[in-house]
C-alpha cells in the first residue's frame, strides 16, 4: 500500500512540473515569436518570466534577453513588471543590458537601466556595457551608458 501511495504521489508531482514546464517553454516561444498577447496571458497564468531555455550543450538564454534581442520593447515591460532578473547571464556571460546597448535601443537601455540594470557589468573577457554600446555606434546609447558610468 505505501508503495502505491509513493507512486502515487510521484506521478502526481511529475505531472505537476510536466505541466508547470511546458508553460513556461510556452513562454519563452511566445516571447521568440514576438507575440505580445500569449506573453500577457502565459504570465497571468504564472509561467516563470526567469525560465531558462538550453539552446545548446552550454548555451543558455532566457526570455528578456530573447525580447531584448528582438527589440520588443512591450514584452521586455512585461517581463521585468513579472520580476525577470535584469542581470541574469547568458552562456556567453553577457547581460541583457550588454545586449540592449549593442543593439542601439536607447529605449530598452533606459528601461532595464530604470529596473536596476548594472552598468558596470562585464563578461570576464573584457566586454562592458560601453564596449557594446560602441558595437553599434549609437552615439545617444554610448552618451546614456557613459553618464551612467560617472555616477
Amino acid at each position: 500500500m505505501k508503495k502505491l501511495i509513493l507512486l502515487l504521489v510521484l506521478t502526481l508531482c511529475t505531472s505537476i512540473l510536466t505541466m508547470a514546464q511546458r508553460k513556461d517553454e510556452q513562454l519563452y516561444a511566445a516571447v521568440q515569436k514576438n507575440d505580445k498577447a500569449k506573453v500577457e496571458v502565459l504570465l497571468k497564468k504564472k509561467a516563470n518570466p526567469n525560465y531558462i531555455k538550453q539552446a545548446g550543450p552550454w548555451m543558455q538564454v532566457s526570455p528578456l534577453i530573447t525580447a531584448v534581442n528582438n527589440s520588443n520593447v512591450e514584452i521586455v515591460k512585461l517581463l521585468i513588471a513579472s520580476r525577470a532578473q535584469i542581470d541574469w547571464r547568458d552562456g556567453f556571460n553577457t547581460t541583457t543590458l550588454m545586449y540592449a546597448a549593442s543593439k542601439g535601443n536607447r529605449e530598452i537601455v533606459e528601461l532595464l537601466l530604470a529596473s536596476g540594470a548594472d552598468v558596470n557589468a562585464t563578461d570576464g573577457e573584457g566586454n562592458t556595457v560601453l564596449t557594446a554600446a560602441k558595437e553599434n555606434k549609437n552615439s545617444e546609447v554610448v552618451t546614456l551608458i557613459k553618464s551612467k558610468l560617472k555616477k
